[in-house]
């Protein structure tokens, strides 16, 4: 089993996302996500004239600023981008589940563009009961096949909450992504990929989200589990678990 990563690439400067595209393909990024938020709209068709040959394995995202986004336009202009991205077709195009919810038309635009969607939700300060993620991932699951849900851990307990989740999408036939912020968070970036993720997020410098870990850091933890850890790759053989302090600690050495 291979743990794919995905590298979030946050900057408002055009020469700098070049570098960090071809940086972050160079040091064999399986995925590389472009923060178009970032951006005016302005800038979306220059960007997209050096992203495109490599759109098969890029997420396109303008993150609404209430789910972490850093975009300054209004609201119509955030979604107007979305739209043009979606006429690209990258490997996949993330939208907010409440974008998707305030904005009728989008599912169908999208389906008749072709364009696979990740929907996405995110909660910057806590992680909802196991009951609530649950129901939350049955809405989205209307909208998208590929589902994201992000939250923020306040305890080591919240990352098995999530991860928990896994078992209901595989269930509704979902392909999730879901995983906990945070320093209590860090547990479940690793180990999502685990439970059945397609992949996990990182950055190659800069954390983009909280308690991010760079690329470099994730392939030691990951090189060093496939050594020390191989029953992970058997999700059954580990889901009831309730301590990871073993995991925790290789995770810290390959932080420093």
């Amino acid at each position: 089993m291979s743990n794919k990563i995905c590298v979030s690439l946050g900057t408002a400067d055009i020469n700098e996302l070049k570098k960090l595209v071809s940086d972050s393909l160079s040091s064999n990024a399986d995925f590389i996500e472009i923060r178009f938020d970032y951006f005016d709209k302005s800038k979306t068709n220059e960007i997209l004239e050096f992203v495109l040959d490599n759109k098969e394995r890029t997420v396109f995202t303008c993150r609404a600023t209430d789910e972490g986004g850093k975009y300054t336009g209004s609201e119509e202009d955030r979604v107007t981008t979305l739209r043009r991205l979606a006429a690209s077709r990258p490997m996949f195009l993330d939208v907010e589940y409440n974008t998707m919810t305030a904005n009728d038309d989008l599912i169908d635009q999208f389906t008749a563009q072709n364009c696979d969607t990740l929907v996405s939700w995110h909660n910057f300060d806590l992680t909802p009961s196991t009951a609530e993620l649950s129901t939350l991932l049955n809405k989205m699951k209307h909208y998208s096949a590929n589902v994201k849900i992000v939250t923020m851990a306040k305890n080591a307990s919240d990352n098995l909450r999530v991860l928990k989740l896994y078992e209901v999408a595989k269930k509704a036939n979902i392909n999730l992504i879901t995983f906990c912020m945070g320093e209590h968070g860090v547990l479940s970036r690793v180990l999502c990929t685990y439970a059945g993720a397609p992949f996990t997020y990182a950055s190659l410098t800069d954390a983009v989200a909280p308690g991010q870990l760079t690329l470099k850091q994730m392939r030691s933890i990951y090189d060093t589990l496939e050594k020390r850890s191989p029953e992970l790759k058997d999700y059954d053989s580990w889901k009831d678990r309730q301590e990871f302090d073993d995991l925790i600690n290789i995770i810290n050495k390959g932080r420093a």
